[in-house]
């Protein structure tokens, strides 16, 4: 069992570097990538959301740089342009100590700018695959000296969307280069996708680092009309410091915005419809925390990265268990505490029902009651609360109303 990042032989700048961040020991897939990296080995690595791969394949990346090499040795490939922005903030942060650094290329923004950020001569190449086949099309970046190639969430990289930009940019690259996959599913149709890519890779199938507190999944079933309602008793009740609710269209965005703002819980919208400019303002102020609550598309759920994250709600279910996993995963990261909810209407019980089995997570239906969570049919003979918030039993003496089981901050 490996204990320490010194004995995974990465680079000493970059130890000393996750000694001062306070980060004491791998990962499990730190663990298991980081030496199959080391040693050039094609990796496909199927980790929890929040279990630390960013840093799983950037140890590695980085500690294999040659200094006095002035081409484009690394390049990451990543779905969306926050979780590019994302990882080029924690390869600038590591390639510094190594006296290097990086450049991200995403669509969107002036390509002339990211041209001349090139001359800079980066080691790494962070990129949305769209924007760099563009560049790579009207040859103004050469990738044919790149040693690694990651690609991170790797089942959605090799989706219909991105699979055309992911297939010509391999071509583009050596066939000794390095090339590794990363997701928190690899479902066996992605593993098929990635063998005209890899030779012989290693296959890593790692668990999230174990936690005492875990996260805690609950079902709450309610009147479709009555949704948006139980959204806005949810919220009040769990009370987190920042909560993102995933919703599949933007059909009831507006009655929802409209609902927690007038119970004055402020919250914002982020979609993919939304510019460049206006999804990075909303996930500043998310991440301040001077938004608690994130309504999002699935546009949000993956990638992103915010510490601290205390509840994740499906105001409508995910679209497959995969789904469901990577929206869930933006809460418990790292091991920490967090609960996930899901407001489905009865005749949704069974989609959630479908979830649990196939994930192995239990999610246990609750009611929202007495200021608490309880089980269904606890209702009935409960003692009625009274205008202070106390409740009284049969003789008439008042105890204090039960309390959600919040996540430790």
């Amino acid at each position: 069992m490996v204990t320490s990042f010194a004995s995974l032989e990465i680079a000493e700048p970059l130890v000393e570097l996750i000694k001062q961040r306070k980060i004491d020991s791998p990962t499990p897939v730190q663990a298991e990538a980081i030496p199959a990296m080391m040693a050039g080995k094609d990796l496909l690595a199927q980790s929890p959301t929040g279990s630390g791969k960013t840093l799983a394949y950037l140890l590695p990346l980085c500690s294999r740089l040659d200094k006095d090499n002035k081409e484009i040795q690394g390049l990451i490939l990543a779905p969306t342009h926050e979780l590019v922005m994302q990882i080029f903030r924690e390869a600038e942060q590591l390639l510094a100590a190594l006296d290097m650094h990086a450049v991200a290329l995403i669509g969107g923004v002036d390509a002339k700018r990211q041209l001349d950020k090139l001359k800079t001569r980066p080691a790494v190449v962070v990129a949305t695959p769209g924007r760099l086949k563009e560049l790579l099309d009207q040859r103004k970046v050469k990738v044919h000296m790149v040693k690694m190639v990651v690609v991170d969430e790797a089942d959605r990289m090799l989706d219909e969307g991105f699979a055309a930009p992911v297939r010509e940019i391999m071509k583009r690259t050596m066939r000794d280069t390095q090339r590794v996959f990363f997701s928190a599913t690899l479902p066996d149709a992605v593993m098929k996708m990635t063998q005209p890519f890899v030779q012989d890779p290693v296959m890593i199938r790692a668990q999230a680092p174990e936690s005492e507190m875990g996260v805690n999944h609950i079902v709450l079933v309610t009147e479709g009309r009555k949704k948006v309602d139980t959204l806005r008793r949810l919220l009040r009740l769990v009370n987190a410091r920042s909560s993102i609710v995933f919703v599949n269209t933007l059909e009831k965005v507006d009655e929802i915005v409209d609902k927690l703002k007038f119970h004055h819980l402020d919250c914002r919208l982020l979609h993919r419809d939304a510019s460049k400019e206006e999804r990075a303002l909303t996930l500043q102020k998310f991440r301040s925390g001077e938004v608690p609550v994130l309504i999002a598309t699935d546009v949000a759920a993956r990638g992103i990265d915010i510490p601290g994250i205390e509840c994740v709600v499906h105001f409508d279910p995910a679209t497959d268990a995969d789904a469901y996993i990577h929206r869930s995963g933006r809460t418990g990261r790292m091991g920490a505490a967090g609960l996930v909810f899901s407001i489905i209407t009865p005749q949704e019980r069974f989609i959630v029902e479908k979830f649990s089995k196939k994930t192995g997570i239990p999610i246990e239906e609750k009611e929202m009651a007495f200021g608490g969570l309880i089980n269904p049919g606890e209702r009935v003979g409960r003692p009625q609360t009274n205008r202070s918030g106390q409740t009284r039993n049969g003789n008439g003496a008042a105890k204090s109303k039960a309390k959600v089981k919040r996540p430790k901050r």
